[in-house]
């Protein structure tokens, strides 16, 4: 579980950083200018990236939790049968 979070994390950051690169390059070609939008985007991406790593990563905590919780109800329910 924990390693499927963190892969798709990593994922989702490379992901984004490329994505900020690609537009920043494309719109400083586009418009002329010497990677002006390239600096703003990277910086940019860098608070939605951290935004997306702590929502994916407190969704994932929920669902160990929930996953948690529901192994110990299956568990009291087979001690009381």
């Amino acid at each position: 579980m924990l390693a499927s979070v963190v892969g798709q994390v990593g994922c989702l950051v490379v992901f984004i950083v490329f994505i900020a690169l690609g537009a920043g390059i494309l719109l400083d070609k586009l418009l002329g200018t010497k990677a002006l939008f390239t600096v703003v985007l990277m910086v940019g991406s860098v608070p939605v990236a951290l935004y997306l790593v702590v929502r994916i990563s407190l969704t994932a905590v929920a669902r160990a939790q929930n996953k948690l919780a529901e192994q110990a109800d299956d568990s009291e329910e087979e001690t009381s049968a």
